[in-house]
């Protein structure tokens, strides 16, 4: 599928394929509350798989979000200097009391605990502004637990899935420093 390396030749398990992107965002779209928004970053050279998944799951794309980065991942034909992720609709939920811009500064995380780590400061808008207090956070390719963490410190309860077993030791690693367990 996308068969991201990092600058350190990392790459994300099961990430040759696009074999799970249908069922993922089928169990996603089940598990998640009836008028309620799902935020799913993307591989944008497949934005189009991607797109098919969500739609077939029943997500009704209703935002798209812009992450500047002081950096560049990559140089190719551009210098890739940003991330992005889309808010998916399930059913018709209220809109937000106070809606964050579709621009969000992406501090660099180092990238030291996953290939594609993403900085709690990024993701605590989203969650604070599509979440309420308590409610159920779901990230399922957790990853290296950011935004688990940034649930957390938001006072909402969370649940991550993460497919390798080294990144699953690190996001336990991470929140346990809180004394928390992730499952």
């Amino acid at each position: 599928m996308v068969r991201y390396l990092d600058r350190e030749g990392r790459s994300i398990q099961n990430d040759s394929n696009a074999d799970w992107l249908r069922p993922a965002f089928q169990e996603c779209h089940r598990v998640l509350k009836q008028d309620r928004f799902m935020v799913s970053f993307y591989g944008w050279t497949k934005i189009d798989k991607f797109f098919e998944a969500w739609r077939s799951a029943g997500f009704r794309v209703v935002g798209h979000i812009v992450f500047p980065k002081p950096y560049s991942s990559k140089t190719r034909f551009l210098k890739y200097q940003h991330e992005q992720a889309y808010l998916l609709a399930k059913g018709n939920p209220v809109l937000p009391e106070s809606p964050i811009p579709d621009v969000i500064d992406m501090p660099y995380s180092g990238n030291r605990l996953h290939p594609t780590q993403k900085p709690v400061a990024a993701l605590k808008p989203l969650i604070e502004v599509f979440t309420r207090k308590h409610e159920l956070v779901l990230d399922p390719f957790c990853g290296s637990g950011s935004t688990l963490l940034a649930a957390k410190i938001l006072n909402r309860r969370f649940l991550g899935i993460e497919l390798d077993a080294q990144y699953h030791a690190v996001a336990s690693r991470r929140l346990h420093l809180d004394g928390i367990r992730a499952a």
